[in-house]
């Protein structure tokens, strides 16, 4: 994965999630991508923003939600009928325990 997809990656997550949660991350093109963003926010150092991520993945059958966007769609009304399934997700993503821009920064310096 280049610097530039790790960044794309990350910066996705964050224009989601602080837009409309991980229920719009998920609803949204981006979702396709769930288990590389896991992936870029561990290159960079955000373990506890991955984690976060990570159970908010889980919440989908098989651990992960499908990356073809429509099938995650669909699954999505089933994990979260009331788009309110991932609130603490959502809380504690948007507590920004990490500097996610910091840690980008740092690690595109490597």
């Amino acid at each position: 994965m280049t610097n530039e997809e790790v960044r794309e990656l990350i910066e996705a997550l964050e224009a989601e999630v602080n837009n409309g949660g991980f229920d719009q991350f998920f609803f949204n093109s981006a979702g396709d991508n769930s288990r590389s963003t896991i992936e870029a926010l561990e290159m960079v150092g955000a373990k506890r923003t991955a984690e976060i991520v990570r159970r908010a993945c889980a919440r989908f059958p098989g651990g992960m939600p499908p990356e073809d966007r429509f099938t995650r769609q669909d699954a999505l009304e089933e994990v979260s009928p009331e788009s309110d399934v991932f609130e603490r997700d959502d809380d504690a993503f948007l507590a920004y325990e990490e500097d996610l821009a910091g840690l980008v920064a740092a690690f595109e310096g490597t």
